[in-house]
């Protein structure tokens, strides 16, 4: 497979990740506006319970069901390859089956336990059908990206955002004439209402491809591995991924605790601690995981192409498509990391208001978009190389350097801005040693020409571009807004007419179009 093929995927993957980005913050300003802050906050108690129950289905299992089935078709078993899928997709289904049961009839016991308003019930009850339908989802996710397809995938997640939000906002204002408690409610069920329609799109697409495989696959070699071995497989790569991903939510939520309690002690009142800690998490990050879309994307499209080239033994191809994403990565993170940094106040004024605060923390939280995003490309390379238990290792001696480094800095007087600057050193950390496993395991090299002076030169003068455009603009259009879209604009031409002119970039019809 070219290196076009999976890079091809990963772009298809963004696109849609950013539209489902957007059409959520559509799904939540009417949203809004109709439950206000009471309803809101009905309607968001139970998704961390959702999020944790969600965990292995959403994160786990559609990577490991990807690279296993990759394998397989690598080796032209496809019999082995359904039979992979047939055993996940039943093991999904029971834990679907499971988390839909434990909120529909565990609500009552989950809001006497966690003290919750009884109108939370709503909600819970709202969102309880969402787990089964994600959990088909899942499982279809991971079959198509192991046959190295990605639109089905970014269908079903479009179709499913647009469900959320017609039927929960439709739904929402249909009942809010019994109260708030009845419209949160609603409002949940759009997103088991999105999560249907997903899994639909994609028991539709699977019935197409899966009559093209049962065509091609008379004569395919076929290696009878049992159902319970694949059990085995399928657990031990999803395990250390979801492990990883739930130690992240958790080291959120002990970061929470952490910076408003350390700022209280460096003499912050409790109101001006939690609006500090807002700007960060509300607004801050918010804007960070934007342009991360793209880099989730490229790791989910490289773990089945470098599963491939991997069981195949190809390690040139392998090194070809890791340097081909690493650098595909680099080339979109590093703008987006400056252009956020440059005009870090000017898009917050853009999206909630002129006269609203946090530039100065996104203006330095910017710069940990190019290193997140390394990491998460690279964790994608190891995944599919099976060094699954690396990333999780070298991503809890990220996090206590990320604590250390954020301790000691929160009581100076870099205050919020000290944790910012953790978390860079704990993602810097992260980056250089899923690097350098990449380095002793596959010698992955980094063309210093292409992938770091080329993208720096062209970030650096569409930074200054961006800067001085903007200035230009707002003192000629008066309008901060168009001045913002504008110098945004340009920043990107700029870019990358620098990076086509140098030959850095190019889209030649060549094996590789990066």
């Amino acid at each position: 497979m070219s290196n076009k093929k999976f890079l091809k995927g990963a772009f298809i993957l963004a696109s849609a990740g950013l539209l489902a980005k957007f059409l959520g913050i559509f799904f939540k300003i009417p949203l809004q506006r109709l439950i206000h802050d009471e309803g809101m906050g009905l309607f968001g108690l139970p998704y961390p319970i959702y999020t944790v129950l969600l965990s292995v289905s959403l994160i786990g299992f559609p990577a490991a069901l990807s690279k296993l089935i990759s394998e397989k078709l690598a080796m032209g078993d496809l019999r082995g390859a359904k039979k992979i899928f047939n055993v996940s997709f039943i093991m999904l289904l029971i834990i679907g089956v499971a988390s839909t049961l434990i909120l529909l009839f565990g609500a009552r016991v989950i809001i006497n336990v966690l003290n919750w308003p009884e109108d939370a019930y709503y909600s819970i009850v709202g969102l309880s059908l969402a787990p089964f339908f994600v959990s088909i989802m899942s499982a279809f996710r991971g079959y198509f990206q192991g046959l190295q397809i990605m639109t089905p995938t970014a269908i079903s997640q479009i179709v499913e955002q647009i469900g959320r939000v017609v039927f929960g906002i439709a739904l929402a204002y249909i009942f809010i004439s019994k109260g708030i408690g009845y419209a949160a409610g609603a409002a949940s069920f759009g997103a088991s209402a999105g999560a249907f329609l997903g899994a639909l799109v994609l028991f539709i697409c699977y019935i197409k491809y899966h009559r093209q495989l049962t065509f091609t696959e008379t004569g395919s070699l076929h290696v009878k591995d049992s159902t319970t071995t694949i059990i085995r497989r399928v657990l031990w790569i999803a395990f250390p991924i979801t492990i990883g991903a739930v130690l992240s939510s958790i080291m959120g939520l002990i970061d929470s605790v952490i910076v408003l309690s350390r700022l209280l002690e460096s003499g912050y009142s409790v109101e001006g601690a939690t609006i500090l800690y807002g700007q960060l998490t509300g607004k801050a990050v918010t804007l960070m995981n934007v342009p991360l879309t793209f880099s989730m994307a490229m790791a989910a499209s490289l773990v089945p192409a470098i599963s491939e080239s991997f069981s195949r033994k190809r390690f040139a191809e392998l090194r070809e498509k890791a340097e081909a994403g690493l650098k595909t990565t680099i080339i979109i993170a590093l703008p987006a990391s400056l252009g956020l940094a440059v005009l870090s106040t000017e898009i917050i004024h853009l999206l909630w208001g002129k006269t609203e605060a946090g530039g100065d923390i996104l203006k330095v939280l910017a710069i940990n978009v190019l290193f997140i995003a390394g990491a998460q490309t690279l964790t994608g390379i190891l995944q599919g190389i099976n060094k699954v238990f690396i990333p999780v290792r070298n991503l809890i001696i990220g996090v206590v350097i990320k604590l250390i480094v954020s301790n000691i800095l929160l009581v100076t007087h870099l205050n919020i801005i000290g944790t910012v600057i953790g978390s860079i050193v704990g993602y810097v950390t992260i980056m250089l040693l899923n690097f350098m496993t990449l380095r002793r395991t596959i010698d992955l090299k980094i063309n210093i020409k292409e992938m770091v002076i080329m993208p720096c030169l062209a970030a650096m003068i569409m930074a200054a571009s961006v800067h001085y455009s903007f200035n230009y603009l707002n003192s000629v259009l008066s309008i901060e807004a168009f001045a913002t879209l504008g110098a945004i604009f340009i920043g990107v031409v700029v870019y990358f007419s620098i990076l086509l002119v140098t030959g850095t970039i190019s889209f030649r019809k060549e094996k590789t179009f990066i």
